[in-house]
């Protein structure tokens, strides 16, 4: 079964890279280290250190574990962070977060030999992984190794955990590797045991991003200067965060009835992969409006829609917004992180595809903080009612702020959960 998983990760692999070119996803620097093989500045930042190994897939998951590494750092203070990722936006926000104290690297390629280069380089203390990022060989490899695996801000959806009845005998033996799942719910918790992961190494703990989004909000006067910065004053603002392809086109069609009424309305997009920028742009312009890439926006250029063309905007954007719409809930991908938008205080509108949240957008909607809707269309008239009774808003905002700040202390629990693990033989 190990050779056939490599075999079926390889193919994948060579059937991926055609599409990674045509997509700009490659060249870059981040496919060396996939292999294991590590660049000057890697090895000098751990150099005559062990790791804390922590990986995180992609942004979201970078952002919600920035608290947790911090903690660590301050905890552990003679061990090397290193921070894993999978995706350039990942790897970009990984870099800032981590600078100067450790190292961002890729994630290796699950095979033998790629994670085995890595292990050598790196010399874990321990391994934490983010959410649901169960690489069996990883695991396995470091398991060998005597590293402990520790499952952090644990999350098993409804389709994941589908798919992984497929090869539950298999699974259950590298769940078995995992020291601690340290887990959002007990939903999560019921479909590990179901997957065949110890009972006793299973503790809910709550979801990370609850922290996070409180830690990461924008003050005044970052807002004020991004406001400055892009052209933007007192008018009705709608942002809509980390969209996939198939919303984009949905969106604006409700943003243009929104405009029938308000016409001074203007539109933000900020799709979750930047490649795509282009066409978002190309797409806005043939619906008629004056788009602009928020990298060249200012107060003499006129704009009606702008679109997001670099990282760490996101959170600055959701605090000028009047309305947030939270990407990839109108097609079936699972829905992006709605925290940041909500610890702002912020009214919400996502769609009926949230199962990736599925311990924290059901609070939202139950404690009328974020509207779910059905249906793409559905948008226009959640806008225009939103926008028309701005004290219906600014309630759904108060308590979706409220219910970030009431929700927090996964970070505590998470921590204390650690430091048996993290305090023996070090």
């Amino acid at each position: 079964m190990w050779w056939l998983y490599e075999a079926l990760l390889l193919l994948s692999f060579l059937l991926y890279l055609p599409r990674a070119v045509a997509r700009r996803r490659l060249p870059h620097r981040g496919w060396s280290m996939r292999l294991g093989r590590y660049p000057r500045e890697v090895l000098d930042a751990l150099r005559g250190r062990r790791a804390l190994w922590i990986h995180a897939v992609s942004v979201g998951e970078v952002s919600a574990v920035r608290p947790l590494v911090n903690a660590l750092i301050q905890r552990h203070p003679s061990e090397a962070p290193v921070l894993s990722t999978l995706t350039p936006g990942g790897y970009a926000m990984a870099s800032q977060a981590i600078e100067g104290r450790g190292a961002a690297i890729y994630v290796p390629l699950d095979l033998r030999a790629c994670v085995d280069r890595a292990l050598n380089v790196l010399r874990p203390r321990v391994l934490l992984l983010m959410e649901s990022e169960l690489w069996p060989v990883l695991i396995l490899r470091a398991h060998e190794r005597g590293v402990p695996v520790i499952v952090v801000n644990g999350r098993i959806s409804e389709r994941a955990f589908r798919r992984y009845q497929a090869v539950k005998p298999w699974m259950a033996g590298t769940l078995h590797r995992v020291e601690r799942f340290l887990v959002q719910g007990e939903g999560d918790a019921e479909r590990l045991r179901q997957m065949g992961a110890l009972s006793g190494r299973i503790q809910v703990v709550g979801s990370l991003k609850w922290d996070a989004s409180v830690g990461a909000r924008p003050t005044p006067e970052m807002l004020q200067s991004a406001a400055a910065r892009i052209g933007l004053g007192p008018e009705t603002v709608i942002v809509a965060g980390s969209t996939h392809r198939g919303e984009e086109a949905a969106i604006v069609e409700a943003f243009r009835a929104l405009r029938s009424s308000n016409r001074d309305a203007r539109l933000l997009i900020a799709p979750r992969h930047l490649e795509r920028v282009e066409e978002i742009e190309q797409l806005v312009r043939r619906a008629g409006f004056i788009a602009a890439r928020l990298s060249n926006a200012g107060p003499a250029q006129r704009w009606e829609v702008g679109i997001v063309d670099s990282f760490g905007e996101l959170s600055k954007l959701y605090g000028l917004a009047t309305v947030v719409i939270i990407g990839g809930s109108f097609i079936p991908h699972g829905g992006q992180n709605p925290l940041e938008a909500a610890s702002l205080g912020k009214p919400i509108v996502f769609g009926p595809s949230m199962h990736n949240f599925s311990e924290i957008a059901p609070p939202l909607v139950a404690h009328q903080a974020a509207r779910q809707l059905s249906h793409s269309r559905e948008l226009a008239a959640a806008l225009q009612e939103l926008v028309a009774n701005r004290a219906k808003a600014d309630q759904m905002g108060r308590r979706a702020r409220e219910l970030t700040e009431q929700s927090g202390g996964a970070l505590a629990r998470t921590l204390d959960a650690l430091a048996p693990i993290l305090t023996s033989g070090i």
